[in-house]
C-alpha cells in the first residue's frame, strides 16, 4: 500500500494526480488551518475517486508559529515553522497503516520547501532510513523534492481542474491572503 500525506494544497494535489496512491491521508494535528485543509483534501479526494482517511491527533500545545496560532520561534527559518512537523505526520501515518500493509509514505515536499530542515533531501533520507529499520520496513519517498511547484504542475497533466479546490493558508481555516502559504498559492496559480 502506498499512502500520500495529503493536505489538499497544490503540491500534494499534483502528487496525488501523478502517483495515484492507494490512500490519501490528511492529519489534523491541531494546526490552525486544519478546517480548510480537511475541506480541500476531502473535495479533491472525491474528485480523484481516491480513498481518503483523516487522522486526528491533538498536538496544538506542542506547536509554534503561524500554524499553531502562536508566535514564531527564532529556531524556524519561516514564521510557519512547527517543530518536527513532517516527522510527526510521517510517523502518525506509518503508525496507523503499517499493520494494514503500508509499504510507502509519500510526502509533498518540493524544491522550495528546503527553507525548513524537514523539507530537505537529508531529512527525507534520514527518516526513510529510520522507518526501514522498524517493523514493517516502511519507506518514505518525496517524489517531487527536486521540482518547484510550477515545474511539478507542468509535468502532471490533468491537475489544472483541481487547483481551484486547493488550500494553502498557514494561519486560518479560511484563506487569509497574507501568509507565506497564501502568497505561494497565489503566485503558483498565476503561473499555472
Amino acid at each position: 500500500m502506498k499512502a500520500l500525506l495529503f493536505s489538499g494544497g497544490i503540491d500534494s494535489t499534483a502528487i496525488a494526480v501523478w502517483q495515484r496512491p492507494d490512500l490519501l491521508v490528511t492529519v489534523d494535528y491541531g494546526q490552525a488551518p486544519a478546517g480548510g485543509e480537511l475541506r480541500a483534501a476531502t473535495a479533491i479526494a472525491e474528485r480523484l475517486a481516491l480513498r481518503h482517511e483523516i487522522i486526528r491527533v491533538d498536538c496544538r500545545r506542542l506547536g509554534q508559529g503561524h500554524l499553531a496560532g502562536r508566535d514564531a520561534s527564532a529556531l524556524g527559518a519561516a514564521p510557519e515553522w512547527w517543530p518536527y512537523r513532517n516527522q510527526l505526520l510521517v510517523t502518525v501515518c506509518a503508525m496507523r497503516f503499517v499493520s494494514d500493509g503500508l509499504q510507502e509514505v509519500l510526502i509533498g515536499t518540493v524544491a522550495g520547501d528546503e527553507v525548513h530542515h524537514d523539507g530537505r533531501p537529508a531529512f527525507v533520507d534520514g527518516l526513510d532510513t529510520l522507518l526501514k529499520l522498524q517493523e514493517g520496513g516502511v519507506r518514505l519517498l518525496a517524489p517531487a523534492i527536486g521540482l518547484s511547484s510550477e515545474t511539478l504542475l507542468e509535468r502532471v497533466p490533468g491537475v489544472g481542474d483541481l487547483l481551484p479546490w486547493t488550500f494553502s493558508c498557514h494561519v486560518s481555516d479560511q484563506a487569509c491572503g497574507q501568509c507565506r502559504g497564501c502568497a505561494k498559492h497565489r503566485m503558483v496559480l498565476s503561473r499555472a
